[in-house]
């Protein structure tokens, strides 16, 4: 499949909006692909020409709404994560997905496999740029990257917390020692 065929960009641009649409109605685990193809007015054949999947897609929904976070040098992200954060997904509309699909166990197990993966991915290429001990495993320092970032936000929405994103870096590097040169 081409990917810089009009027609192949026309179809996955209304492939993801149909999602996107019906992720903002209902929950992640509710939707199929026939809501997907029948919102988008394309026919299941033509959706399984692009996408093995749901998931697939939401996949490529994530890394269409995620490019502005990944597109900032890792060592902003590292030093600053919530700053960064907020300044790239407070203003997207993803925020207001998360926020309705919060809870949906196959959203977030997609959204933190997506998230994890490119983290993964990312700290390889530039494991030369992140300063850690040399005792801790390279491979480590993702998943406790990702799972720190995940926990400080589902702590701040749990309890309602009011720290600003410099105050959640500030606290954050308290708790994690980790750094990018």
């Amino acid at each position: 499949m081409n990917d810089k065929d009009l027609r192949v960009i026309k179809t996955k641009k209304a492939l993801t909006q149909s999602l996107y649409v019906l992720l903002e109605k209902e929950m992640f685990s509710n939707i199929s692909v026939n809501k997907i193809c029948k919102n988008a007015q394309i026919h299941r054949t033509t959706f399984y020409k692009h996408f093995y999947d749901k998931y697939e897609l939401l996949h490529y929904l994530f890394k269409l709404t995620h490019n502005a976070y990944f597109a900032i040098d890792i060592k902003e992200r590292l030093n600053n994560p919530f700053q960064i954060l907020a300044n790239t997904f407070n203003k997207d509309e993803i925020s207001r997905i998360e926020l309705k699909q919060h809870g949906d166990k196959e959203f977030e197990k997609a959204r933190n496999n997506y998230l994890i993966e490119t983290v993964k991915n990312e700290f390889k290429d530039n494991m030369h740029r992140i300063a850690i001990d040399n005792s801790v495993p390279p491979s480590l320092v993702f998943y406790v990257f990702g799972a720190v970032l995940t926990s400080f936000l589902e702590w701040k929405r749990n309890e309602n917390a009011t720290l600003s994103p410099k105050e959640m870096d500030e606290v954050f590097h308290k708790l994690i020692n980790i750094k990018a040169k």
